[in-house]
């Protein structure tokens, strides 16, 4: 078995799941709304600064807290931006899955 083999039919298969369609499909009507894309960015900016201030032991304050809290829940009444937020997330989780699989054998073959 050739690992670069399976590689490309893992990226074809990424592609023709229902989680990357969604995601392209959610993404075309996004690009058509500018207020809905604005809100989506915004949010998915801030969400990634807190994310990143965790990932490195940075308690974020309340304020940055609420702050994506009051984005989130704005761009909960644009159902362009939601439909966007929710392809992403499911995505994402798709994305994840499959790294920690990756990660989980590396992690194998490190330790012995």
């Amino acid at each position: 078995m050739n690992v670069y083999d399976v590689v490309n039919d893992l990226t074809k298969a990424i592609k023709g799941s229902h989680e990357f369609k969604a995601l392209q499909e959610a993404h075309a009507k996004l690009k058509q709304d500018a207020d809905a894309e604005k809100l989506a960015q915004d949010f998915l900016k801030q969400k990634q600064e807190l994310e990143i201030a965790q990932y490195t032991g940075k308690t974020p304050s309340k304020e940055e807290n609420e702050k994506v809290q009051k984005l989130y829940e704005v761009l909960a009444l644009n159902p362009v931006a939601m439909d966007y937020l929710q392809a992403y997330i499911r995505f994402q989780m798709m994305v994840g899955d499959i790294s920690k699989s990756i990660g989980d054998v590396v992690k194998e073959a490190v330790e012995g």
